[in-house]
């Protein structure tokens, strides 16, 4: 699954980055095309003033004399960097700046145009070109500078520009990550109550301490396990009155079992008897399977430091002579994930028949790590390694003469599909039966 922060960082940093381009290009665009809008402007003048102060005193192709003084002193210093060119029919007057120097004369169909030439001392010109009149004869007065220095200038300015927007980028793009994961960490305690959920911790969550793009996913949330809880409630409650509505004719059927007519009928009797305790032992199996409600969410877990001594303090009532040690529970926020009485339900069965097959000690041993394990071992006579797989079979039973229905395991066995428990069931170095939970 892709990363949300991962694609609005991403897609924040493409955005950036093209903002940045057209940014950078604009800029650099724009001072660049001001820069030579101001060098021509400076061109027109200097041409309109050397057109002025032409001498015109010549006649037909003489060329006309220059007063380098009125135009500016500037064009009769060689290499300053200001140059000019008349051409009159085939003839060429050179300001003195040029000294002997090939100015490039490009040709154009307009009377106004300007280009880029080299010049004197690896120099970089700008040249415009102007088609004027001369005594009733076409005039081309090329007038050019030396804008080497600004260009310089420009590259500068613009390794700068790029230099700020490329820190401005970085900021701005670690600033947004920065409010993105902040924005995130806020949504951490959702993880949270749904880790808590899965583990059996019914919470409610608060709108008003999440981003309000979130509240109608917390308000979902919370209808959710309202629901869950509501619905595991109402389970469990249509279980009880269903079990309480079938022990009244149960015990009746109980009772005229006791009928002594039914004595002469022994064969009879013994058939609805066998038959009562099955169905005894099939309404036992379904409410158990039916109150395990797993594919709702839990409303408080079991915890180990708190309901495993209850149940073995239940247990160690029925079972007096039975030595109970328990080891590996001391550890207050230690819990099982999976709903209380579910495992009331599991433990018990469990123990019951450590307690039950057993000679006089039960050992329980917990791990309540990240994978939480519990072994329950008994000094029995055990179970052989053949029969380990078939005990967890519905009315198996490998010891007649103890009481019960055989359903003890196999409860046990629909509990642990139903919280995906791993279980295993091997011989105990104490000589009993030893089981492994592993959660």
């Amino acid at each position: 699954m892709k990363s949300i922060e991962k694609q609005l960082n991403l897609s924040l940093a493409a955005s950036i980055l093209l903002i940045f381009l057209i940014f950078w290009w604009l800029s650099v665009f724009t001072i660049h095309h001001l820069t030579e809008d101001y060098i021509l402007t400076r061109l027109e003048h200097d041409t309109l003033s050397i057109e002025k102060h032409l001498n015109r005193s010549g006649q037909g192709n003489q060329m006309p004399a220059v007063d380098y003084d009125a135009i500016n002193p500037i064009y009769a210093q060689p290499d300053s960097g200001h140059y000019f060119v008349i051409q009159l029919g085939d003839h060429l007057l050179k300001s003195l700046s040029l000294t002997d120097y090939p100015l490039y004369l490009k040709k154009s169909p307009y009377a106004i145009s300007h280009y880029e030439t080299k010049g004197p001392a690896e120099s970089t010109l700008l040249v415009r070109r102007f088609v004027g009149d001369y005594q009733g004869q076409p005039m081309i007065l090329y007038v050019a500078e030396d804008h080497s220095p600004i260009q310089r200038t420009l590259k500068v300015f613009d390794i700068m520009v790029g230099l700020f927007a490329l820190i401005t980028l970085a900021l701005l793009y670690l600033s947004q990550r920065h409010l993105l994961r902040k924005g995130f960490k806020r949504l951490e305690p959702i993880q949270v109550a749904l880790a808590n959920l899965q583990k059996g911790e019914a919470t409610q969550l608060d709108p008003a301490d999440y981003p309000s793009e979130v509240s109608e996913l917390i308000n979902s949330l919370n209808q959710a396990i309202l629901s869950a809880s509501t619905q595991l409630q109402k389970s469990r409650q249509s279980n009880a009155n269903l079990a309480h509505s079938l022990k009244t004719p149960l015990n009746l059927i109980y009772q005229l079992l006791e009928d002594p007519a039914l004595t002469p009928h022994a064969e009879l009797k013994a058939t609805l008897k066998d038959q009562a305790q099955k169905i005894h032992a099939r309404i036992e199996s379904e409410l158990q399977k039916a109150r395990l409600a797993s594919d709702t969410l839990s409303v408080q877990p079991f915890s180990l430091s708190e309901h495993l001594p209850d149940l073995m303090d239940s247990l160690q009532q029925l079972y007096p002579q039975t030595r109970f040690q328990l080891k590996g529970a001391d550890t207050p926020d230690a819990h099982l994930p999976m709903e209380k009485e579910d495992g009331f339900e599991l433990l018990g069965n469990l123990l019951d028949n450590a307690a039950k097959f057993g000679h006089g000690e039960v050992f329980i041993d917990i791990h309540s790590d990240m994978q939480p394990t519990v072994i329950i071992e008994d000094n029995g006579d055990g179970v052989p390694t053949e029969q380990l797989d078939a005990i967890q079979t519905r009315g198996h039973r490998l010891d007649e003469s103890v009481d019960g229905h055989g359903i003890g395991l196999s409860i046990v066995k629909q509990i642990a599909e139903a919280y995906n428990i791993t279980t295993q069931f091997d011989t105990s170095k104490h000589g009993g039966l030893k089981v492994t939970l592993t959660f």
